[in-house]
């Protein structure tokens, strides 16, 4: 998975949205986290990116979701912008 936070980033200014899978190496900051969460949601929070040529790329504060499947016993990790929609 190659992120190119230039490209996330013009997705954020013109207003839309995106829901992406994360790099098992980000390096990134809590900024606010989120105290009740639902089930199988390990996090929900506010993160900014700490390696110069990502923060560049994307300078904003990006949504970092962590959630376990029980099902398949895996965890996964999803960045987006949207801050509105449920961490499901």
């Amino acid at each position: 998975m190659i992120h190119n936070y230039n490209e996330l980033y013009r997705i954020h200014r013109v207003e839309s949205f995106f829901v992406v899978r994360a790099k098992t190496n980000l390096q990134y900051k809590c900024v606010k986290w989120k105290q009740r969460l639902p089930k199988n949601i390990l996090t929900d929070a506010e993160i900014e990116l700490t390696v110069y040529g990502s923060q560049k790329g994307y300078p904003d504060h990006l949504r970092l979701v962590r959630f376990y499947d029980e099902e398949k016993d895996r965890k996964f990790m999803f960045l987006t912008n949207a801050v509105e929609l449920t961490a499901h």
